[in-house]
């Protein structure tokens, strides 16, 4: 028993390598890329003026901000009488996060629930509808915020929109719900002899998760907080770099990049919510290599506190052992 325990937990690290590997490979060449292009002298020329102060703000929302994710997560797994404990669920949210960028789709959401069967026996049918919330919760609080933006910038704006919707990204939509449809056939056919325990499972825990009352308050206070920490951090790099947005820039830079990043086959969405950002800036007047620089700094600051917040659970778990 040591020994498979002892193959499980090298196995595990080296996974763990190579995910990192991946994830920071991805940003080494999303950087090159962006210091090959014009415009990349003059970011990294704003860049270097970033306020220190500023930016160690934003990396404290951006250490706090998987916390609250997993807490909103620990709650709804709660509700339908599955129990871990918050390092984990925070350990598991970041673990998920740092693959979602490692490898292009939406896997993220998806290996977390893998990894919370792995690791604590938390059965997909239980998982899958706690994730699904999620997302929809996540998604509608973007979709609010965007259309308060959209409503306070005026009718402008929505010319903007409906122009960007045009018909590639309607051909994009498609072609990923065929995709996801595709998943849900190959894995439905593969897991066939499974199929009718998972379903019940997955009715049984939506319809507790539906019914539970006890947490529903905690968890929309959560997601409130989760977005108004996500819509912090786009003010703070703006701020770094010297660029004060107010409310309805806030909103419409915040919002509607987040949401198209929801649709992205690219990991963690890089390039289309940085692009997404760059056009709105320019329906607003506002300038553009300030706001591309803010969106760099917020995403490289964003991605470093995920391996923080892992060294902060690891350096959590030595203590303890220690007591």
């Amino acid at each position: 028993m040591a020994g498979q325990a002892a193959r499980t937990a090298i196995r595990g690290e080296r996974n763990r390598r190579l995910l990192v590997g991946l994830f920071w490979g991805a940003i080494l060449l999303a950087g090159i890329s962006l210091l090959t292009t014009g415009e990349g002298a003059r970011i990294v020329q704003a860049l270097t003026g970033a306020r220190l102060s500023l930016i160690g703000v934003l990396l404290l929302i951006g250490i706090m901000l998987p916390v609250i994710h997993a807490r909103r997560w620990q709650l709804m797994l709660r509700a339908i009488s599955q129990e871990i404990p918050l390092t984990a669920a925070v350990e598991l949210t970041v673990t998920s996060s740092l693959i979602n960028y490692a490898v292009p789709g939406y896997v993220g959401s998806p290996a977390k629930g893998l990894l919370a069967r792995q690791t604590y026996g938390i059965g997909l049918g239980r998982s899958v509808p706690t994730l699904a919330v999620e997302q929809a919760l996540d998604a509608l609080a973007l979709v609010i915020g965007a259309t308060v933006g959209v409503i306070l910038a005026g009718p402008a704006s929505l010319s903007w929109l409906a122009a960007s919707f045009d018909r590639s990204l309607a051909v994009m939509i498609a072609l990923l719900l065929v995709f996801g449809l595709s998943v849900l056939l190959v894995a439905g056919y593969l897991l066939r002899r499974r199929a009718r325990y998972f379903i019940e499972a997955l009715i049984a825990s939506s319809r507790m998760l539906a019914k539970n009352r006890q947490h529903r308050t905690a968890i929309l206070l959560l997601t409130l907080a989760r977005w108004v920490a996500d819509s912090a951090t786009i003010w703070v790099a703006a701020a770094a770099l010297g660029v004060h947005l107010g409310a309805t820039a806030l909103l419409l830079l915040t919002n509607i990049p987040l949401l198209l990043g929801l649709v992205s086959p690219f990991p963690g969405g890089v390039g289309l919510r940085e692009g997404a950002m760059a056009a709105i800036a320019g329906m607003i007047n506002l300038t553009i290599t300030g706001i591309v620089a803010a969106a760099v700094l917020h995403r490289a600051v964003m991605v470093a506190a995920l391996p923080v917040v892992l060294g902060l659970i690891r350096v959590a778990k030595w203590s303890a052992a220690w007591r």
